[in-house]
């Protein structure tokens, strides 16, 4: 049975598990403004499609946000913003655009899954983002390129 919230499900998970008095965020993947966009990446996300993600360095620092440490916990939410895993990060590094490995962008589970495909549809993501904050995307922006599993499922 899902969990009702955030809370109940780290709790769940928390009597399964020893996290040492860990903490957690909560995050979704895609645009809140587009609770389908959520739904099909955070779908991706349980069935092992998506298990990698990368953000622009500028968009954790304009955003006040800490960078994904190994180790960290988040509670992943739907498309209606309902807790339905957690997830934990395995990975997290500071790389160059163009430094991202195929083997990432594989691991992202967009389009076709190629570094190519890849490339073209981050620049149109992260693009209109960067220029808002007087930046623009270079094969040298740096990016956070983040690995992570999922360690407990509300289903």
């Amino acid at each position: 049975m899902p969990a009702q919230s955030a809370e109940q499900l780290w709790k769940a998970y928390n009597e399964t598990t020893d996290t040492n008095g860990a903490s957690y965020q909560t995050r979704w993947f895609g645009d809140q403004k587009n609770p389908t966009e959520v739904q099909a990446l955070t779908d991706a996300v349980l069935n092992g499609t998506k298990t990698a993600t990368t953000t622009p360095l500028d968009t954790y620092t304009n955003e006040q946000v800490a960078i994904p440490q190994p180790g960290d916990y988040n509670v992943l939410l739907n498309g209606d913003m309902k807790a339905v895993a957690i997830i934990k990060t395995v990975v997290s590094e500071l790389i160059p655009f163009y430094r991202i490995s195929a083997e990432h962008a594989w691991h992202e589970g967009d389009g076709d899954r190629t570094i190519g495909d890849w490339r073209k549809r981050k620049e149109e993501e992260f693009t209109p983002s960067l220029e808002a904050h007087g930046r623009s995307l270079s094969s040298d922006t740096p990016m956070v390129s983040e690995v992570f599993e999922v360690v407990y499922r509300a289903d």
